[in-house]
């Protein structure tokens, strides 16, 4: 089987994705594909797994959380991957893409919780509310763009291309978290989270806007 079978035409994203995930991933779906376990079952495991890392973070096991965070991620990337293999790629399996970003957002808020449950302090929660809403509005200006050109934001051009490998995405978030877990400051995790999705939500917003104003004004012409 060629890897390029198991790929998305544009490919892994974030740095994790590209250099470490991509890899691992193409090797474990390359065993998969010769046993009967389906894409849907790997869902719905990494989902399942993703919660006990979301339950991990509120209950303040936030290493083994953390730790574990990386394994959801490698998860994440087989079911699309197994099913491309197989041969059974549906339209339902794009719903995939809002249960990852469900899960995502629980980590952050039970994490969140945690940390204000600990301190008494309500920073945790405004920097959680705010990581979510610069993940979902920069979300919603990537998935607008797609829709309207056709093709993926951060493919589009030569800078998208280079910026998607540190643009605010959950396996990077992923590594704030285990740094200031490890370093004893989990708080920072949030804050650096928060200023990371903020930059990438101005930036996918410049892009999208330069990008598709550009398309009105040669369709005018």
């Amino acid at each position: 089987m060629k890897e390029l079978k198991l790929e998305k035409d544009k490919g892994a994203s974030d740095l994790l994705a590209h250099y470490v995930h991509r890899p691992l991933e193409n090797k474990i779906v390359l065993y998969l594909m010769n046993t009967r376990i389906t894409p849907n079952q790997i869902t719905i495991l990494t989902n399942v797994v993703a919660y006990i890392v979301a339950a991990l973070y509120f209950l303040g096991f936030l290493l083994p959380g953390s730790i574990l965070s990386f394994v959801v991620g490698l998860m994440d990337g087989l079911d699309g991957k197994l099913a491309r293999a197989k041969n059974q790629t549906t339209e339902l399996g794009k719903m995939e893409h809002a249960f990852d970003l469900l899960f995502e957002f629980s980590w952050f808020i039970t994490l969140a919780l945690f940390l204000n449950r600990s301190s008494g302090e309500a920073l945790p929660l405004v920097l959680s509310l705010f990581s979510i809403l610069f993940i979902a509005f920069y979300r919603y200006c990537y998935d607008i763009f797609g829709r309207s050109m056709g093709v993926s934001l951060d493919i589009y051009g030569n800078f998208e291309r280079v910026f998607r490998r540190i643009a605010g995405r959950r396996n990077l978030y992923n590594i704030h978290i285990l740094i200031g877990v490890l370093a004893g400051f989990p708080l920072y995790s949030l804050m650096s989270i928060t200023v990371h999705a903020g930059l990438t939500a101005i930036i996918y917003a410049w892009r999208a806007a330069k990008h598709l104003h550009t398309a009105d004004k040669a369709t005018i012409r």
